[in-house]
């Protein structure tokens, strides 16, 4: 899946959460509209955090229509609650015949489960590291950076690992957590998400993020276990094959540098990696020139002398440094940056 598209999902699905009180952890009944707005405002002109957190109800509910008319309200006696703009811009896309899903408005159909009714409240650490959790999912959506929005991601999921195990019901989790997967290519967790929203009744939700979401996962086979499996040895592999080489070294104290062109071969056993150097004249190294190990994870663990790696363009670039001791000319660090045939 591309940035984009997944900045949409993580988007819909953060900004639905408009309330500082947020709806996951919300085991009482929603207030009436009256008494939403009838609250004390909040500060810095802010609509209370009461009126907000109906409007997330209500879209969440697949009653956009009201929610719209409820957003609306609100803005004429809050105009700067930001929170309310961003609402109000995302329902009018939900509304319209150009949207993402071409979705009817909800009043000519039944209304959507609420994913997270049944959640229990959350206190404590609990909730200090959820909303820890949602704020790093935040960031990775609003970064422009796609090495930055990789490493948040990343991050999330093995920070959200261990708590959607012990809070099993929080569906928004386990959305931002489909919605990573399919960003990070990690069939296998985009499965495990799948199964936990579809068992909490997500596919017969109105909400037309949850549907994108099921439907990108369908689409790549990751709600069936088999396909998801198959698709997971396959993103392990990715390293394999031939890419070209630009290289270049240096040693530390000065005493010599040098660069060139060439490829390199990736060629598998069992788990391990070797790497064989072709030059630009043709001629292919006879020993493997790196050696690494695949995790079950799928990241790539190199051997000897490995300082740093990156990888971006949809795992088609990737940069390598090795450092190493050259004699009295200190460390020598080499460079490669290698790209995908």
């Amino acid at each position: 899946m591309n940035t984009r598209s997944t900045s949409f999902i993580l988007g819909l699905i953060l900004a639905l959460t408009v309330s500082a009180t947020l709806h996951a952890q919300s085991g009482a009944s929603a207030p009436s509209r009256s008494s939403a707005t009838a609250a004390d405002p909040a500060p810095s002109g802010q609509a209370p955090d009461d009126a907000t957190k109906k409007v997330t109800e209500l879209v969440h509910a697949g009653k956009y229509s009201e929610a719209q008319q409820l957003t609306a309200g609100l803005l004429i006696a809050y105009p700067n609650d930001q929170r309310l703009v961003r609402a109000k811009a995302l329902i009018e896309k939900l509304l319209s015949p150009a949207g993402p899903e071409n979705t009817p408005q909800a009043n000519n159909q039944p209304t959507a489960p609420v994913m997270n009714a049944n959640a229990a409240p959350l206190g404590g650490m609990d909730k200090v590291d959820y909303n820890s959790l949602i704020d790093l999912a935040r960031q990775a959506q609003q970064t422009t950076d796609l090495a930055e929005q990789t490493t948040l991601l990343k991050q999330f999921m093995d920070q959200s690992e261990l708590f959607v195990k012990k809070h099993p019901d929080q569906m928004l989790l386990w959305q931002l957590r489909a919605a990573s997967a399919i960003s990070l290519n990690e069939p296998m967790e985009g499965y495990s998400a799948g199964q936990k929203l579809i068992a909490s009744g997500a596919a017969d939700s109105n909400d037309p993020g949850i549907q994108r979401l099921l439907a990108q996962l369908n689409n790549k086979g990751w709600l069936d276990k088999y396909r998801a499996e198959q698709a997971a040895r396959q993103a392990k592999e990715w390293i394999l094959g031939n890419w070209s080489m630009h290289y270049s070294w240096a040693d530390e104290r000065g005493g010599g540098t040098d660069s060139g062109d060439g490829s390199e071969d990736f060629t598998q056993t069992g788990t391990s990696i070797e790497g064989y150097y072709t030059d630009s004249d043709g001629m292919r190294s006879k020993t493997p020139n790196a050696r690494a190990t695949i995790l079950d994870s799928g990241e790539i663990r190199w051997r000897s002398h490995f300082s740093s790696y990156e990888i971006s363009d949809n795992n088609r670039t990737m940069k390598i440094v090795f450092t190493a001791p050259n004699g009295n000319k200190g460390e020598q660090t080499t460079t490669w940056l290698l790209h995908k045939r």
